[in-house]
């Protein structure tokens, strides 16, 4: 079958939703189906993959993000003559509504991946209160939902979440998948260890926690930072490092200056960078609440982290709490408390990180997601030619 990707957002920009998009695209082509992605221009980016089309894109607020002018007579076009078989859209705005379009008038199936809980996002609106936002971005989303023909969620809370919002579309709830091929080719390297502590003056002996994600707000990244003097006097050689980029990582590394030379900020890597970083550390840490499911919990988990994560969000779909980490209130003293229960008990995060590698490859593993993806698809062609 022949599939349309259209999101708001693509590489080379970095982040959970472009990754899920290349994990499932890279998956669904290897099962012999050929997939198109409809995104946004980068400056100074040049296309070099003929089945990827870049629309006109501005600077939007969002550091690195872009506003994206949904609509090329030409690229739509192209899809019609190829006969597209179904779209998938990958946010709801913007050329989501493209792609709502296109579905339409192609008389196709429009299927939409619901990443992002966009109400607790709107704090990056300017000049609009939050209010007046939230009622706008959760009207609008209903709207959306229901003109398609299922919602895949990547966690059984977001269902939940989008049954009380009263959204009316069939709800297929399916994580996204993780390249767990991949993290096994660079575990057998085994130099990971090594090379990064070597990097950032890290003891080989000493033990590390590791964050990865945007450095922005609703991470909730001042939580870890401000635990981490109670954790270091449980766990004197400890340390904690902080990989990703984002509008908040000035600020952040100016407040982590202030409470321990212990805390390391990397900056934003390549995702093969990201995996080796999670195999030279020993647990790996998390606070934010807003997460639809947690994209990095999958792969600390797969890369044998065992996770220590406040609760929250679709978190609980993917840490099993007591077998392969904890899930914890927001609360600083339960948090530590979980966090030297770990890092004190050897044999412990031994065996929460074998649960936590097996967890993850029997429920997360990505041949496995684009499979019932594929049988997704596959379902809602046959039923759209039926009617």
């Amino acid at each position: 079958m022949k599939v349309a990707f259209f999101a708001n957002c693509y590489l080379p920009y970095l982040s959970g939703v472009t990754l899920s998009i290349k994990t499932l695209r890279d998956e669904l082509n290897l099962l012999g189906h050929e997939t198109f992605v409809i995104g946004p221009q980068y400056p100074g980016h040049i296309e070099t993959d003929p089945n990827i089309f870049r629309l006109p894109s501005l600077p939007a607020p969002y550091p690195g993000y872009r506003l994206v002018f949904p609509y090329s007579y030409s690229i739509f076009s192209r899809l019609k003559r190829e006969k597209i078989d179904i779209i998938h859209a990958h946010q709801p705005f913007g050329v989501g509504l493209a792609a709502l379009g296109l579905a339409r008038r192609m008389k196709i199936p429009l299927v939409y991946t619901l990443h992002t809980l966009f109400p607790r996002y709107v704090h990056h609106l300017p000049l609009i209160p939050d209010w007046l936002s939230k009622r706008a971005v959760s009207g609008y989303l209903s709207f959306f939902c229901g003109q398609t023909d299922t919602v895949i969620v990547p966690s059984e809370m977001v269902r939940r979440w989008l049954a009380l919002g009263k959204i009316h579309a069939p709800i297929t709830v399916l994580p996204t998948g993780i390249k767990v091929d991949l993290i096994k080719q660079k575990k057998e390297l085994k130099t990971q260890k090594v090379e990064i502590r070597s990097k950032y003056n890290i003891p080989i002996e000493a033990k590390l926690l590791i964050y990865a994600g945007r450095i922005s707000e609703e991470k909730n990244i001042p939580f870890l930072l401000k635990a981490f003097p109670a954790i270091k006097a449980g766990a004197p050689n400890t340390y904690l490092m902080l990989v990703g980029g984002g509008p908040k990582e000035n600020e952040y590394k100016s407040l982590a200056r202030t409470i321990d030379p212990q805390i390391i900020f990397v900056g934003q890597k390549e995702h093969g960078e990201v995996i080796d970083h999670y195999l030279a550390a020993d647990l790996f840490i998390y606070a934010s609440v807003t997460e639809t499911q947690g994209l990095v919990l999958c792969e600390a988990k797969a890369c044998g982290l065992p996770v220590v994560a406040v609760f929250g969000g679709g978190l609980a779909d993917v840490v099993k709490s007591g077998v392969d980490g904890y899930l914890v209130p927001q609360n600083r003293e339960t948090f530590v408390d979980h966090v030297l229960r770990l890092l004190k008990n050897d044999a412990l995060r031994k065996e929460m990180s074998l649960k936590a590698e097996e967890d993850l490859a029997l429920r997360f593993s990505a041949p496995a997601v684009a499979k019932r993806v594929e049988a997704l698809y596959t379902s809602l062609i046959a039923k759209r030619r039926n009617t």
